[in-house]
Order: C-alpha cells, then structure tokens, then sequence
C-alpha cells in the first residue's frame, strides 16, 4: 500500500509538467514502475494524459509562459494582427520585422508532437490497441485534431499519419492528406462517443475531473467536435468546394448539435498554471494592442474595445487616455518608447491571471462559420448569411458584457481608422479598409465576406492563431503592410508571412523527411513567403 500511495502522488505530480510523457514511456518499459494495480486506481495512470493535451493546444501547461511567447504570441498573435510587441528584441531586427528567428519559430513545432501527439499514442495504446474504453479514445482524437490543426496550420506538413510507427526517423504528410484525416478523426471520435452515450455504460463517466474542458461530458464534446468539424470545412472552403461543402453540412447535421451559446464556448481552467497573457503584459510587459486593433476597434467604433484594452498611459498627450497601438513592420527603437501604449484588459491583469479562462472556441465563431457556409451556398446553416452574422455580433457582445450592440449593427458610415504613429511619422498609414459593420444585402459576396471575417476576428479575439490562420485563407481583415522588411526578398510586404519555416532540428536529425516533405510545399521551398495548401489568397478576390 505504501508504494501503492507512492505511486499515485507521483502519477499526479507527473500531469503538471511538460516532461511527462517522456517518464510514461519510461514507466511503460519499466516493470517495476506503474503497475496494473495503479492503472486501474481511479484511472489515476490514463486520466494523467488529458490535462496535459488540453492545457497544450493554447499553450499552458507547464508554467514555462516564454515557451508560449515564443509559441504563439511572438508568430500567430503579431501575424494575425492582434498584438505587437513594444520590445526591439534582437537589435531591433526579428520576427516583428521579418528577420525570422528560427529560434522561436521551432517552439510551436516541439510542443505540439510533445504535449499533443505523445500523450495521444500513449492513450491510444491502453484504450484503442487493447480494444477497450474506446470512448475515453474518443475524446483524445478530439483533442488530437484541435491541437494538430494548428501545427499543421503554422507550418504546412508535419509528421502525423505515422506518428509513433516505431521508425527512427518521422515521415512528414501532405496538408491535404491530414486535413482528410482530420475529418476521419473526427468521424471516429463522434461514433466511440455516440455509442458510450447508448450503451450499457452510458452512466459511467470515466474522465471527470481529470477532462478540464467538460469534465466528462461526452455530449458536450460531439458538440464542440461538430463545431470543429465546420471551422476545418470553412478552411478548405476555396481549395476544395466539394469536400467543405460536404463536411460542413455533416457538422450541421449531426443530432448533438453545435455550439451555439457563450455557456458552451470551449474553454480551459487557468487555476493552477495562470493565463499566459497576462505574464506577457504585464510582468514580461512584451506585447500591447496592434495598430490594426486600434484602427479597426476605434473606426467601427466598437464597444468591446473596453474589454480588450486598457487605456495608454504614455506622457504625450496625443497618447495617453486613448488606445494606442503599436504597428508591426516596424523598428521599435527601444523598449521604453512605445511600452505604454495600451496594454491587455482588465481581466488579463496580473491579480486575475488565474481567473480568466483560455478560450479555444466560442458561438460567437461558429456563427460567423455558419454565415459564410451560407455565403457559399451550404444547405443546412440554420439561416440566411445576414441572420447568422447579425447573431454572430450579437453573440460576441454577450460573452463580452457590452451594451450598444443595436447601434453597432446599425452603424453603415463608421469605417476603421487611419493609423497615426506619434513616435514616428514614418510609420502614420491610411486606413487599410473602408468595411463598415451594417449589412448590406446589395453588396457583393467579397463585400459580404470581408464584414464576416471582420467580426469574426473582433470576435475571436484573443486567439491569434484563428486570426492569422483567417487573414491567410481570405485576405480579411485587411491588415496594414509592413514597412521594414528583413526578409531578403522572401516574404512580401503587402502579401505578407504565409508561414513558419521548418525547425532547424528537423534538418539535423530528420534531413532525409524534411526534404521530401518540402517537396509537398508551393513551389518546393521551405520559405516562409510560401503559401500554404489552403491558402489560395490571391489578394484581389478571396470569396
């Protein structure tokens, strides 16, 4: 009993690093390690796997809050245009201004296979390979999928389809080829679910309190995998019509339903790690509101801006009391000179950090995924493209607490703002966009298109990698084009960064898959200019 109790304290110990997985594959060649009578104490050995998966898609799991600035805030959030740092890191040349820093740009990468894809293959090898608890499988392919989508979605092919095949080397897939997979997964996932939910066990929850997300509740997620399932369809929507169309209008089908409410929104406890956010802003004092925010937010006139930002507080009086942005593109100078420009709002503020909540997905998203399925002529969406968008404002305004969103929808004059930098006149830019937030059911499906992605990535904030992930497919937001370009010629300033290059790592312990897997890219280049397989952006008609 002694080693027994032992054991347990060490299993749980073992959730909260991102190192575990590396000791359970230790334990499992080790006889004298976790035993079958631990495995079978409350799940203690299986139930270990899934906070770590679901602390890892927004990156929050081992308290290493620079793992995630380098993760995600220093690509997805810049690229995506919801946050600049104010900080010159590198003698004022990196990834703000397209000097590519390799060094973080392989972060994203190696936390994914370690916290997403490791932990998954050990699920599946006591659940799936033993042909049992394949409900418990279920939820692990979910969480798969919302974690890898992402990945893939930085980088275009990773290794995926042989992960865990036993090979030395790792064998990359077409972005294509894990997209297909993707909704396979899902497929799979839903019907191990649907069937726990009419079994003879339908009763049993097995996950509880170990599944943070819903604790259990399998209908919950047949709902967020449906909705999954629809943010996936709307991604290939340009590059393969057909397939979206058709996977799509499934999600939509489905019995269990969408998400549909801000009490449904996917979100992940931040009570033992605290939100990465608000170390960044406010301890790190490394990231602030973009000039694309500021434009955007304070053109349309947008009342969630309260919520998102605080007030700069800088000295000159153009800038302080106002919200302020800083454009990326540029060259910072220095740390001091644009760090008070404004910061997070209120609820990422150090004293709530283990309060507010990660975010993965909101109704508010799925209904702008359901108007533009609309849009794009898809059967089942629950309503017109004007219905759902108009819900989708309405939804967002909600989960935000804001008033006035009558006015806003209303509102067919305001337009984003020309951006003024008071530190540097050099960087002062007209407005990228003349979108207006009313509904106009005379005006063109780009038209159309460009006011739902708009709002849905208002909406969607802060979750940057949605953001640029949309900014890439469909050119919307319009974003403002950079102004000192590093790159050498490989990336374009007006079309702007398409994606990460591959890790360097990958090239030294994994040379003979990296090189065929570049072959997979546009134009066989590992560049980060090189559009992506979904990325057919053109910059003159993205519906």
């Amino acid at each position: 009993m002694n080693k027994l109790k032992y054991l347990i304290v060490l299993a749980t110990i073992l959730v909260g690093f991102s190192s575990c997985t590396d000791s359970f594959d230790d334990y499992n060649r080790n006889s004298y390690g976790v035993t079958d009578e631990l495995k079978k104490a409350d799940w203690i050995y299986l139930k270990a796997y899934f906070p770590q998966m679901e602390q890892s898609i927004y990156y929050n799991n081992s308290g290493g809050n620079w793992e995630w600035q380098v993760a995600q805030n220093l690509n997805s959030d810049l690229f995506g245009g919801y946050l600049t740092p104010p900080t010159a890191y590198n003698n004022d040349k990196n990834n703000i201004n397209y000097f590519m820093m390799e060094g973080w740009n392989k972060w994203a990468f190696n936390l994914y296979n370690n916290n997403i894809m490791k932990p998954w293959l050990n699920v599946k090898k006591l659940t799936y390979d033993e042909k049992k608890f394949l409900d418990v499988y279920g939820v692990a392919l979910i969480l798969k999928v919302a974690g890898m989508h992402r990945c893939t979605d930085l980088y275009g092919p990773i290794p995926y389809s042989k992960y865990g095949a036993g090979t030395v080397t790792s064998e990359y897939d077409s972005q294509e080829a894990i997209y297909n997979q993707f909704f396979a997964e899902l497929d799979e996932a839903i019907g191990y679910l649907d069937a726990h939910l009419n079994g003879p066990e339908s009763a049993v929850n097995r996950l509880g309190a170990a599944d943070y997300i819903y604790k259990g509740n399998y209908k919950k997620w047949i709902q967020w995998a449906n909705s999954l399932r629809l943010r996936l369809a709307i991604r290939i929507s340009k590059v393969n019509p057909a397939k979206a169309k058709l996977e799509g209008e499934k999600a939509m089908a489905n019995p269990y339903g969408i998400i549909e409410r801000n009490s449904q929104n996917v979100t992940v406890p931040t009570g033992n790690m605290g939100h990465p956010l608000s170390i960044i802003a406010y301890d790190y004092n490394d990231t602030r509101m973009s000039a694309d925010m500021e434009s955007i937010l304070t053109g349309l006139k947008d009342p969630r801006i309260e919520r998102y930002f605080t007030k700069a507080t800088d000295s000159d009086p153009n800038i302080k009391g106002q919200y302020r942005g800083i454009r990326q593109g540029i060259y910072m100078t220095s740390k001091d000179l644009r760090v008070k420009y404004s910061n997070l709002g209120e609820i990422y503020k150090l004293d709530d950090r283990y309060v507010t909540p990660v975010i993965l997905m909101t109704a508010s998203e799925v209904y702008f995924l359901r108007a533009e399925g609309a849009l794009r002529g898809w059967s089942n969406m629950g309503g017109t493209p004007s219905q759902l968008y108009q819900a989708g404002v309405e939804t967002s305004m909600g989960q935000w607490d804001v008033s006035g969103t009558s006015a806003y929808l209303n509102d067919g004059s305001s337009t984003p703002a020309n951006y003024v930098d008071y530190k540097n006149s050099k960087y002062n830019a007209p407005a990228a966009s003349h979108v207006t937030v009313k509904w106009d059911e005379s005006a063109s499906n780009e038209v159309k298109l460009e006011k739902i992605i708009t709002q849905k990535w208002i909406a969607m904030f802060p979750e940057g990698a949605e953001a640029w992930s949309e900014f890439r497919r469909t050119g919307y937001p319009k974003l403002f084009p950079i102004v000192e370009n590093n790159s050498n010629g490989e990336i374009s300033s007006t079309v702007m960064i398409r994606r990460l290059r591959f890790p360097e790592d990958e090239y030294n312990y994994n040379k003979t898959e990296v090189l065929k897997a570049i072959q997979l890219l546009k134009g066989a280049k590992d560049s980060p200019g090189v559009q992506l397989w979904w990325d057919t952006n053109t910059g003159v008609s993205n519906f």
